[in-house]
């Protein structure tokens, strides 16, 4: 299901005409290079929140979180020609490394972030730290970001994906007492 995800995601990253029109995004915040968006994917009823920044090598990190409480990493080079693989590659964040295994696909490479312990401990690191680095498994650099504004990001990003759950009435689900 990630893989369809990745692949979906990524088709509209590179996606112009007809296909652009299938996605309707909505910039919910701005912090320096961060954004988070709203999108719906108009033909699946889909929705998921995305926080992301740049770099200037163009290239872009992003966690993702979807209404069916799915969170995923990913980054992205429009360089990059990436045969469709496992993967494993770190992400520092200051002086913390990160062992990820993820999935490579065209422009990108994603993994989900499924145990709730670790995926809550590196947003955290990622909305506190101050540069985020990616490396492949061989240790090379592949890409570097600012996290300069990742802490009001992810923050909009949880108010966001809160929004989008199931069940959302407005209220916060973590004590609905």
């Amino acid at each position: 299901m990630w893989r369809m995800i990745f692949l979906s995601v990524a088709a509209a990253v590179l996606a112009t005409g007809a296909l652009a029109e299938k996605y309707e995004t909505t910039q919910l915040f701005r912090r320096g290079a961060w954004y988070v968006e709203l999108t719906h994917d108009t033909e699946d009823g889909e929705l998921w929140c995305s926080a992301e920044t740049g770099n200037s090598e163009a290239q872009a990190i992003s966690v993702t979180a979807y209404e069916d409480g799915g969170v995923m990493l990913f980054v992205f080079d429009n360089r990059w020609q990436l045969s469709a693989r496992d993967v494993r590659f770190f992400v520092d964040i200051d002086r913390s490394r990160w062992t990820i295994d993820g999935y490579a696909d065209g422009i990108g490479i994603s993994a989900p972030l499924s145990d709730s312990d670790r995926a809550g401990d590196f947003l955290y690191q990622l909305a506190r730290g101050n540069a985020a680095r990616v490396y492949n498994d061989a240790g090379q650099q592949l890409a570097g970001f600012s996290l300069s504004g990742s802490s009001a990001a992810l923050g909009s990003l949880m108010e966001c994906w809160d929004s989008i759950m199931p069940g959302f009435d407005g209220k916060s689900r973590k004590d609905p007492f």
